[in-house]
């Protein structure tokens, strides 16, 4: 498989909405992700980084290119599901969210 992150395996607003009703929720500090699995076989992502988080936009723009790239390396071990990573707050590194996505 390639690493690339493609254009389709983004989240679209009808599939996040879907993810936020019906899919299992795990919280921690800073961050929440939802998860389900999708009928792809591919796993997508779907990014929330909010502006009261992060005020300036080059600090949300950095929060997102980083956990794409994890995404983009790690997309061979998480299986053919969605994932959506709510950002809640400042604490937290790209790191915790990948245990705990390993660990699920």
């Amino acid at each position: 498989m390639s690493q690339r992150y493609r254009h389709w395996q983004r989240l679209r607003t009808a599939d996040v909405a879907a993810l936020l009703t019906s899919g299992r929720l795990s919280k921690r500090p800073g961050f929440s992700v939802s998860l389900k699995a999708n009928a792809l076989g591919v796993p997508r992502l779907g990014l929330i980084v909010p502006k009261r988080v992060f005020p300036r936009a080059v600090d949300r723009n950095r929060m997102k290119r980083l956990l794409r790239e994890w995404f983009r390396r790690k997309q061979a071990i998480l299986g053919g599901r969605d994932i959506l990573i709510r950002v809640t707050g400042k604490g937290f590194l790209v790191a915790d969210v990948a245990d705990m996505l390993t660990r699920t």
